[in-house]
């Protein structure tokens, strides 16, 4: 990258003072938590239901749901990957995410944060950066920039070329025409650089960086405009956008685009269609690897710290494989394969490179770093679905070992939905490490663990769940030995003797209520806020539906956008 000169440190400078500025008039107000978090059931330390077992009105979650209410509309940042997807997709330059303001996670879920998330000064300045920096890749080859800006600008005032170029690339970036006074601002940008800077290009970079640095790129409104019968329902443009950022995790096209303004994103089939076009595409497979990523907050394993004297493997290359594999299985099982959802748990396939094909014991001929091909794991052996993935497994353990109470708390959250509530603050969290001439299995540390009243109840709820995966050790290698000692990996799926991790899989591959747990955390994604009261009777005409598809992934994808619930919102409070 060039080194800037004084002007253009200047101008800099201004440009982001600009956007610092909008950043605050635009989210003022505009951010805040809509959801109340209702919907899911968990249950005591004792094993007894919680509140969240009731209806509102104290009657037994037995009774009719209430009627479906939509939720407020809101403005959601980009999350880090939205982020860097938009600006690769459309300046075809790679930012590196991890300089920007983490995600807010929210119900699990980034996208879920987004909505609520305060996005800092200094972070304001870490998107300038990276919007900067990426901009300048471009207009440092004359070649890409001529390009990219499609006409020769001259840097005077009301330049027909900068206008033009400002039109095109707004309407992508912000997602929406932009309005004439926001083209005459965005037009003096480039004027004034020009004549500071003496060049006609260098106007429109500046133009192009304020562009992108505002709120309209980083922010995503779905604030919605009143129907016909009064209702608010989300513009064209709006409904463009959250099509594609749910199934490209990206920017909607030019296709698209038009599509909102013709008005065919206002009825069920042209949404059908849109979305059935999205998904057909290359960067339809988003659609559920980016689900799976946040719903299996694969964003931990490049953080996981292991042991390396234990595990010298344990490389940059074998954690971003994990992240590969996990996302890569999801992908084939809806795209390629499109088999039901649930054989996620039964599957054999594995997406590995050289350094996973060695953890997992298969042949790495033909794989490398950076080279993946999807291969097929041992009928009978004892890795199967994604429970036995290491991405998986390495996320919950330590830096030593796996933990079956953690592994557990996470199934029954995230495939039960009956999350497990903290442990009380002055309940020990650690394991008591046994005598060296007396070891003992993880199986047995926890059994004298749960001696505790305190620590009975809730990980009687866990442990049972997580030790059948007791087989694999902190990374995810298989292992038949703790301590020395032989591993005894029995356990149970809700109530369901289960003999190792295999059975396992197979006994979570025939659970019709793992699939309804799938579907309350698809719709929290999509729709991006926690599960409500009110949105009981859109998850069960959602279930119902999936489990007429055979549970296609695919298909639950396409119910979601064309449901009333998608495309409604309430007003901001």
């Amino acid at each position: 990258m060039k080194k800037p000169s004084s002007h253009e440190l200047r101008f800099s400078r201004e440009v982001a003072a600009v956007c610092a500025l909008a950043f605050a008039a635009a989210c003022t107000g505009a951010l805040g938590d809509t959801t109340d978090g209702a919907g899911s059931s968990s249950v005591g330390g004792d094993g007894s239901p919680t509140d969240s077992d009731v209806d509102g009105d104290g009657s037994p979650t037995g009774s009719d749901p209430p009627p479906f209410q939509p939720a407020a509309g809101m403005l959601r940042r980009l999350t880090r990957t939205q982020f860097r997807n938009a600006v690769r997709d459309m300046l075809g330059v790679e930012v590196d995410i991890h300089q920007l303001d983490a995600d807010s996670w929210n119900g699990n879920f980034a996208v879920v944060g987004a909505a609520t998330v305060v996005t800092s000064e200094r972070g304001v300045e870490q998107y300038h950066a990276a919007i900067e920096g990426a901009v300048d890749a471009v207009f440092s080859d004359p070649a890409r920039r001529d390009r990219f800006i499609g006409c020769a600008p001259s840097g005077a005032e009301n330049d027909a070329c900068v206008r033009g170029f400002i039109e095109a690339l707004g309407l992508r970036a912000w997602r929406r025409p932009l309005e004439a006074a926001e083209v005459d601002r965005l037009a003096a940008v480039a004027t004034k650089a020009a004549a500071e800077l003496e060049s006609a290009v260098e106007g429109a970079r500046w133009a192009t960086v304020a562009l992108f640095t505002s709120p309209n790129f980083l922010y995503r409104p779905e604030l919605g405009a009143p129907s016909a019968d009064g209702s608010l329902r989300l513009t064209g443009y709006e409904m463009a956008s959250r099509l594609a950022f749910l199934v490209w995790n990206s920017l909607p096209d030019q296709e698209l685009l038009d599509q909102a303004a013709s008005g065919a994103l206002g009825t069920v089939e042209g949404i059908r269609a849109a979305a059935t076009r999205l998904l057909e595409a290359p960067a339809g497979r988003e659609a559920v690897g980016a689900f799976a990523e946040e719903y299996m907050r694969l964003d931990r394993i490049s953080t996981q710290a292991k042991d390396t004297a234990l595990f010298p493997e344990y490389s940059p290359a074998l954690r971003a494989a994990m992240v590969r594999d996990m996302r890569g299985t999801w992908e084939v099982l809806a795209f390629d394969d499109r088999t039901s959802a649930l054989d996620l748990f039964s599957t054999t396939k594995v997406v590995v490179n050289t350094e996973l094909a060695q953890l997992y014991g298969l042949d790495a001929a033909g794989l490398g770093s950076g080279a993946f091909e999807v291969r097929s794991l041992p009928a009978d052996g004892p890795r199967i679905g994604i429970l036995s993935k290491a991405g998986f497994l390495s996320q919950f353990a330590n830096q030593k070992e796996g933990s079956p109470t953690l592994r557990g708390k996470f199934m029954r959250d995230a495939l039960m939905c009956t999350p497990i509530p903290p442990p009380p603050g002055d309940v020990a969290l650690e394991l008591p490490e046994p005598p060296a001439d007396k070891p003992l299995t993880k199986r047995q540390r926890l059994e004298i663990h749960r001696t505790e009243p305190a620590c009975a109840g809730c990980h009687s709820y866990m442990d049972p769940l997580g030790l059948p995966l007791e087989t694999f050790d902190a990374i995810g290698r298989f292992r038949t030995t703790d301590h020395g000692l032989p591993i005894d990996p029995s356990g149970e799926f809700d109530g369901v003797p289960v003999a190792d991790a295999r059975a396992l899989g197979v006994t979570l591959s025939s659970d019709a209520s793992v699939a309804e747990c799938l579907v309350r955390k698809y719709y929290t994604y999509a729709a991006g806020h926690e599960e409500r009261d009110v949105d009981e009777r859109v998850l069960d005409a959602l279930t119902a539906s999936f489990e007429g598809s055979g549970y296609k992934l695919r298909e639950l994808v396409l119910d979601v956008v064309t449901n009333d619930a998608f495309s409604s919102v309430a007003p901001q409070p």
